[in-house]
């Protein structure tokens, strides 16, 4: 009887026990599984705010493009207008020049030197004769150069206004793009708002950074500095159809063909550009193979620009010329600006060479050499539009510097 009451009491134990431990398992398996999602909630919020930065970055610099771009039109306006009044008073006075010299003649000048009554006076006569042909050539070459200055003014001020209206159409996608984005952002997290205001700050001071370490360097290199990014390269490729510059503004401006909206963060992009302008870096052993994707570049200046084009000749967008100009050496690159932003090898702006591709928002270009790029720009004609060149390769806020090959 005492034997079998304690195998019941072990029974009851053992059947106690297993009826215990799961309920005292259950509490761990909860902690475990909170912490975990806690984990991965904290994971996705870092990558959302990373992803928010960058859009912003990336729309932050478009709009301060846009701004730079619109004080340059402004500026490009008034030289124009002062060179045409200029251009009028030359004209006016080429006039008058040659009213004087038809109603004077060459008889009257030819007397003048038949009735000198000495040798020396004959050389003096001569002299003057030819000191006024010599000053009424050089007030014509005047009249010729104000005349082109003129036309080159009004190249720059229409390709300035077209890469104006390009930008504003690509800051109109981006922004709604961003809008649509910052909708479903809110949606998922509960203190969005204070999130949004971090993400800004932290976009503007981006953006500066970026914007003042450009300046720095070019401001450096103009001061004698030597720096790459505007020297000139052993073969500068010349422009077969005259080239157009079509910024002179230090900072900041030109076109998109892309509209996708940027998500992930460039690496390196102009990081570590501080503004010392020296950097003595060697250049690399390739460095020829850049050289001739520039110049290989510069062979289709003048050519179309078509959105979500492909043809090197019949028409092609920024990040296509990028791509179609690398594929000639056997070098693949992405498709969009955004893709290229993030791909290939990041680059600091004063250790730029000609070949590597300079990021903008939302735009991409190939640097040349000589503080300028080539790129296909917007759908204008060329020069205003096309696949042209552009100086100074700065002339809009520069996100990153990429090289491919």
């Amino acid at each position: 009887m005492k034997k079998r009451y304690v195998q019941t009491l072990i029974t009851v134990l053992v059947m106690s026990s297993l009826v215990v431990m799961p309920v005292m398992a259950e509490p761990n398996d909860e902690v475990q599984a909170l912490e975990i999602q806690k984990s991965e909630l904290e994971d996705q919020a870092g990558d959302i705010q990373s992803q928010l930065v960058s859009l912003l970055v990336n729309f932050n610099a478009l709009q301060q493009d846009i701004e730079n771009q619109s004080q340059r039109i402004v500026q490009a306006e008034t030289d124009l207008q002062e060179a045409e009044e200029k251009e009028k008073a030359q004209y006016e006075d080429m006039k008058l020049r040659i009213q004087y010299i038809y109603e004077e003649s060459d008889d009257s000048l030819l007397e003048a030197l038949i009735t000198s009554r000495s040798f020396s006076e004959l050389v003096n006569k001569a002299e003057y004769i030819q000191n006024v042909h010599s000053y009424d050539r050089k007030k014509l070459q005047e009249y010729i150069d104000t005349k082109q200055e003129v036309e080159n003014l009004k190249v720059e001020l229409e390709a300035g206004q077209a890469d104006m209206e390009a930008m504003a159409a690509d800051l109109s996608t981006q922004q709604a793009g961003l809008e649509t984005t910052l909708a479903d952002m809110r949606s998922q997290i509960a203190d969005f708002d204070s999130q949004l205001e971090s993400a800004k700050a932290q976009a503007a001071a981006e953006v500066q950074q970026l914007t003042q370490a450009t300046e720095n360097v070019v401001a450096a290199a103009e001061q004698g500095g030597g720096n790459a990014s505007v020297s000139k390269p052993a073969s500068q490729p010349s422009n077969p159809t005259g080239g157009t510059s079509t910024s002179t503004g230090n900072s900041n401006s030109s076109v998109s063909s892309s509209n996708n909206t940027n998500t992930s963060k460039p690496s390196g992009g102009t990081s570590g550009s501080t503004g010392s302008g020296s950097t003595t870096t060697s250049k690399p052993s390739n460095a020829a193979l850049g050289q001739q994707i520039a110049n290989k570049a510069c062979q289709y200046i003048g050519n179309k620009y078509v959105y979500g084009g492909n043809s090197l000749t019949n028409g092609i967008d920024c990040s296509g010329f990028v791509k179609e100009i690398h594929a000639l050496f056997g070098i693949s690159t992405p498709r969009t600006t955004d893709s290229i932003q993030v791909a290939g090898k990041a680059v600091s702006y004063s250790e730029m060479l000609p070949g590597d591709v300079i990021c903008y928002s939302q735009h991409v270009a190939i640097y040349i050499g000589n503080n300028t790029v080539v790129h296909a720009s917007n759908s204008n004609p060329y020069p205003v539009g096309g696949i042209k060149t552009t100086s100074p390769a700065n002339y809009r806020t520069v996100l990153a510097v990429r090289r491919f090959w």
